[in-house]
C-alpha cells in the first residue's frame, strides 16, 4: 500500500485531527484518546494501531488539547508534591529493584513467565559503556550494552 492510499477511514501513514479529536482509521469516529478507544473498542493496543495503519511509533494518540491538558495538570501536580520530589532518588529504586532475588522486577518476572522463550535469562549484567545493570532476554544472552545509545556510543569511543 502506498503512503497517499486510504486506509479505512483515515489516510495510511497519517492521522487526521480536528476539533472533535482523533479520526479512528477502523470505525472512523473521533476520539479525544485513540490509544485507549482502539483498546476498548477493537482489542488492539496502540503499538499494534500504530503499525496497522503506518503511523510512527513516536506519534502520540491523543488530542492537542487533551494532551496539553494531561501535560499542565502533571506539571502542576509534581510541583506540588515537595516531599515526593525532595526523597525521590533513583538511583535507590534502582537498587532495590534489582536487588531482589530473581534481579527482576515483579513486572518482568510476570511477563517472562506469560511468554516462553522470550523471557529474561534471570542474571543481571553490567552494561560495559555505563556500568548500568541490566537484565538480558534469552535470545540477548551475550548483550554487552544496557541500549543501543551505550552501544553506539562504545562504537564511537572505538
Amino acid at each position: 500500500m502506498n503512503i497517499g492510499d486510504r486506509d479505512g477511514h483515515g489516510r495510511y501513514g497519517a492521522v487526521d485531527e480536528d476539533s472533535d479529536g482523533l479520526l479512528c482509521h477502523e470505525c472512523g469516529l473521533r476520539f479525544a484518546h485513540l490509544g485507549l478507544h482502539a483498546w476498548k473498542g477493537h482489542g488492539t493496543t496502540a503499538a499494534e494501531y500504530r503499525q496497522e495503519h503506518g503511523l510512527a511509533r513516536s506519534y502520540g494518540l491523543v488530542a492537542r488539547e487533551t494532551r496539553e491538558a494531561i501535560t499542565g495538570n502533571a506539571r502542576r501536580n509534581f510541583a506540588a508534591r515537595k516531599k515526593f520530589v525532595a526523597n525521590r532518588d533513583p538511583a535507590a529504586a534502582t537498587v532495590a529493584r534489582l536487588s531482589n532475588a530473581a534481579g527482576m522486577s515483579p513486572a518482568g518476572l510476570a511477563a517472562s513467565r506469560t511468554q516462553p522463550g522470550q523471557g529474561r535469562l534471570g542474571t543481571v549484567v553490567v552494561c560495559q559503556w555505563c556500568e548500568s545493570q541490566f537484565c538480558p532476554l534469552n535470545s540477548a544472552r551475550r548483550r554487552r550494552f544496557c541500549s543501543m545509545s551505550c552501544a553506539s556510543k562504545a562504537t564511537r569511543a572505538g
